[in-house]
């Protein structure tokens, strides 16, 4: 599926466009990629028409929406210091879990992989917006870290995978098969401290090894 061209600017608090966002992530969650414009336009309260005169396409109008989550999803910002690396790695951590722990996350993810024989094209797409995107915005934060001597020099990108799946551990695994899951701030939180600390103990600056 090729990135389609970008819709005509307009303001993202826009109210219709709110609720053709609403309508589009819900239908996700029940349906997959597997949507229509016309299911879109009924949960949206507008018409069909409406709907390929702002976005063009299903494609361009579902790689939109998600692209807009991704951008809103759990991320780092601010620039990391001695002060704020490891409060900020755990609140990261913390919401990275709780997203994954969402009631409908699961479902969506079986539904998603459930389709990409049928539907390769916009599967690999959600891919490269959810997973490669918060892998590339995590390792330019790392990077930062990096530059700064807060963490030992490495391949950035590498990092940022190796984190990811501390933070996860088997935790989506636990809830693919319906068994107990860190379902609760406080098993969160645990996880993700440990998971954080050791993470910094492994890329720790040659100077602060002991």
């Amino acid at each position: 599926m090729q990135t389609p061209a970008p819709a005509a600017p307009r303001p993202l608090d826009d109210a219709r466009h709110q609720q053709v966002h609403d309508a589009v992530r819900a239908l996700v969650r029940e349906q997959g990629v597997q949507i229509s414009m016309d299911a879109v336009a009924a949960r949206a309260g507008c018409s069909k028409q409406t709907l390929y005169a702002r976005y063009g396409s299903k494609q361009a109008l579902l790689l939109q929406v998600l692209s807009e989550d991704s951008l809103n999803a759990v991320t780092l910002t601010g620039v990391p210091d001695a002060a704020t690396l490891r409060p900020r790695l755990v609140a990261f951590a913390r919401d990275h879990l709780a997203r994954l722990s969402e009631p409908g996350t699961i479902g969506t993810a079986r539904l998603v992989t459930g389709q990409a024989t049928q539907f390769p094209d916009e599967v690999r797409a959600l891919y490269a917006i959810w997973i490669d995107g918060m892998q590339g915005r995590l390792a330019a934060w790392l990077q930062q870290a990096m530059r700064r001597g807060l963490l030992r020099h490495d391949d950035p990108h590498c990092a940022a995978e190796l984190l990811l799946g501390m933070i996860v551990g088997l935790d989506f695994d636990r809830q693919r098969f319906l068994v107990p899951h860190r379902d609760t701030t406080s098993l969160q939180s645990h996880w993700a401290e440990f998971a954080v600390d050791s993470f910094l103990r492994a890329f720790a600056p040659p100077a602060s090894r002991t």
